[in-house]
């Protein structure tokens, strides 16, 4: 922070840490470090809130970080700023069709998910019903023995 620029200075200032944290971000993007490109944008941003560049960018980062619905609103506001902005509008339209794939992708996995947890959940009762019933009927057999022959086993294990 620069104390005492005149508003000239001031806004040359601005202008050169909107350019500056602009590229950063486009540098961010580029390693694929997508949180730093996003607060880079943030940054620019705050400086100049309909900024085009910073908007697009970071609808960019966003969206390689898969938050599509962030992303898409990013890429509306470079829309409001400049109508005839192509890339923003195409780039609405793969946000669109990568979330729709994205909740596709999961939906077939949550669903497989469950129902092999069911499957298996079922399995198991099974398994511990029959176990029941047969540690039932050898309880059974045991305890259904006359006294005399309980007597026998009794003096054969002495």
């Amino acid at each position: 922070m620069e104390y005492g620029l005149s508003e000239k200075e001031s806004k040359a200032s601005d202008a050169f840490l909107l350019a500056a944290f602009l590229n950063l971000a486009m540098c961010y993007l580029k390693l694929r470090e997508y949180i730093k490109a996003v607060e880079c944008c943030d940054k620019a941003l705050g400086l100049d809130r309909t900024n085009e560049k910073g908007l697009y960018r970071r609808g960019e980062a966003r969206l390689l970080m898969n938050e599509f619905q962030l992303a898409e609103g990013d890429f509306e506001r470079v829309l409001a700023v400049n109508p005839q902005n192509k890339a923003a509008r195409l780039q609405i339209s793969v946000c669109r069709k990568r979330g729709k794939e994205h909740n596709e992708r999961d939906r077939k996995t949550y669903a497989n998910m469950f129902s092999k947890f069911a499957e298996r959940d079922a399995k198991e009762e099974a398994s511990k019903a029959v176990g029941k019933k047969t540690l039932e009927g050898v309880t059974n057999q045991q305890g259904t023995g006359s006294p005399a022959k309980e007597e026998g086993r009794a003096r054969d294990h002495v």
